[in-house]
């Protein structure tokens, strides 16, 4: 494999340089665990030979050129702090005051980079999912709605594949902004595994979008905390990102973790296709399998039904539980407890189990046969879903993220906090979405929502009160 970031490391480890230089472990020697032991035998700092990732002219800049060929980009730039760091360079770079169109189930790394860069977001729903109340995509009519309706958009991000593994119309989304001479950056950050096997859904960069952000540790054998952002050739600002890029970016990256990235994509290279093949067969037995276990049901073509969803990912396979008496948090539990089944994540009245090109056929069999269990063992009768009252309308903006963070805050009772200008994102999971941002003032509608998701006891993310009975607002 051509690994230039390990061939370079392991060189310098085998020249047993006395070393006097950075880190403090000294190539591991620190270390009294044998685990810690052999990270820190590869992980050095900017010695001569192993390049500088802010002034790359040797082995870096190598490895993100082999990167921008694997993906399909003119440019790729290394991320150790995950994609929320290229999500922070994209939104920098656009400018204070900037209008751009996000989707209402923006990471939380939105927030921040909105915060840093004083951009001004014009928000659009998704498409939501009564099942398993999770968002799934964003028609393409929204955006050209959002367009209408303001007239100095000057982007426009998409979040895609969502968690849940649906694909949107990226295509459609990018002729559209294209037309008005608008960038399309997406946080594909579930999706770099997208681009090695044809028979998966096409990645973003090959549908158009003129940015994309990679949490490469999600889906493809990289260590977490690893990202990449590839730019277009037609991105517009690619000079002003690789600028926020040097700012928001350590002048310490880990090396590991670099060499990590260059390893994943010469793998994913030689042999994604063939790995890529064989957990897509192993997903459709998978399902084939869930679907017969009474109680349980996994779709996947089937979220194509739903609008806006152009794909999706076979690896994500959503369990739903139809007619048992436990709900998703208890399967997760019992997954756990008694099957050695760790899930990503769990709802109301579903699961989801990410697989990756590395799991073993026993992990996908394991799973399959700890629902067998589950199912003869609980007892089955119809599920009343509770769907309650619904995401509240997007509020409207008051001061921009940025404003909202730097302005002086106090705490009111969210009881009373009506026409408020709110100083905290507040997000029940699932689903996920923000029904308020810093800077948006505090409908009645998002009050009512707020009182529903305490009496009904919902993880809600962003509020520092966690007994949701307070929240911080700007106090003017």
């Amino acid at each position: 494999m051509n690994i230039p970031i390990y061939d370079a490391l392991r060189k310098y480890c085998q020249e047993k340089n006395a070393l006097l230089h950075m880190p403090g472990h000294k190539g591991g020697l620190g270390f009294t665990l044998a685990e810690f032991q052999a990270i820190g035998a590869l992980d050095f700092t900017e010695v001569p030979g192993l390049d500088d990732l802010h002034d790359p002219r040797g082995v870096l800049l190598e490895a993100q050129q082999l990167a921008a060929e694997a993906w399909g980009a003119e440019k790729s730039l290394f991320l150790v702090n995950g994609a929320t760091s290229g999500i922070h360079s994209l939104l920098l770079a656009m400018g204070e005051g900037v209008r751009v169109i996000l989707p209402r189930n923006a990471h939380r790394s939105f927030l921040g980079g909105l915060i840093l860069s004083g951009g001004r977001p014009e928000f659009v729903e998704c498409e939501i999912d009564p099942e398993l109340g999770a968002a799934l995509s964003v028609r393409p009519e929204k955006y050209r709605d959002k367009l209408e309706s303001c007239s100095d958009i000057k982007g426009g991000f998409l979040v895609s594949p969502t968690y849940y593994g649906t694909v949107n119309e990226i295509k459609s989304i990018t002729r559209m902004l294209g037309e008005r001479g608008i960038p399309l950056m997406v946080d594909e950050a579930h999706g770099a595994h997208l681009a090695f096997h044809p028979d998966y859904p096409d990645s973003a960069l090959r549908e158009g979008a003129q940015a994309v952000v990679h949490g490469l540790h999600k889906t493809m054998p990289v260590l977490t905390q690893a990202g990449i952002l590839h730019l277009a050739a037609d991105f517009p600002w690619s000079a002003r990102v690789q600028a926020s890029h040097d700012l928001l970016t350590s002048t310490s990256p880990s090396y590991p973790l670099m060499a990590s990235i260059d390893i994943g994509r010469a793998m994913m290279q030689e042999h994604g296709r063939e790995m890529l093949e064989q957990a897509k067969a192993r997903a459709e037995r998978c399902r084939r399998e869930i679907n017969r276990i009474p109680g349980f049901n996994s779709r996947s073509h089937e979220f194509l039904e739903i609008d806006g969803v152009a794909g999706h990912d076979p690896l994500k396979v959503v369990v739903e539980i139809t007619d048992l008496e436990l709900d998703g948090y208890q399967l997760s539990h019992h997954l756990r407890m008694g099957y050695g089944i760790q899930v990503e994540l769990a709802g109301e009245n579903h699961i989801l189990a990410l697989f990756s090109p590395v799991n073993s056929e026993e992990d996908w069999d394991t799973l399959i046969f700890a629902l067998q269990e589950i199912s003869r063992q609980s007892a089955h009768h119809p599920r009343k879903r509770n769907i309650g009252p619904g995401l509240p309308a997007i509020p409207p903006l008051a001061i921009t993220p940025r404003e909202s963070f730097l302005s002086p805050h106090k705490t009111v009772m969210i009881k009373e906090s009506k026409g408020m200008i709110s100083a905290e994102m507040v997000a029940a999971y699932p689903p996920g979405i923000p029904c308020l941002i810093p800077g948006e003032i505090i409908t009645a509608e998002v009050v009512d929502y707020l009182i529903y998701l305490k009496l009904r006891g919902i993880p809600v993310h962003g509020l520092r009160d966690r007994s949701l009975q307070r929240i911080q607002v700007v106090n003017i």
